[in-house]
């Protein structure tokens, strides 16, 4: 493997792990409101358990949403890290 590859494969992966970070950051930007609601809800025995039911579907359901936005994310991750890793096999022939 010469530098220029070795630079490329690092390159490629750093990319690839600064697109995972912003993906986390995102999902947990997503969620936590509704978490930090249902904290809140759940450690307030004073509400009624339909009303605490209700806010513990917003949590689950924001956090779906949140999961799959973050795996379509890692994704183009996966795939910005394959795009640049074929594109330094490519130029090399």
């Amino acid at each position: 493997m010469t530098t220029s590859e070795t630079g490329t494969e690092a390159t490629a992966f750093l990319v690839m792990a600064q697109n995972l970070r912003a993906a986390l950051s995102e999902r947990d930007e997503l969620v936590r409101p509704y978490r930090e609601y249902y904290d809140r809800a759940h450690d307030g025995l004073q509400l009624p358990p339909r009303k605490r039911v209700k806010i513990a579907e917003e949590f689950v359901r924001a956090a779906c949403r949140a999961d799959h936005f973050y795996e379509e994310r890692v994704e183009e991750g996966l795939q910005e890290y394959r795009r640049l890793m074929n594109g330094e096999i490519e130029s090399r022939y």
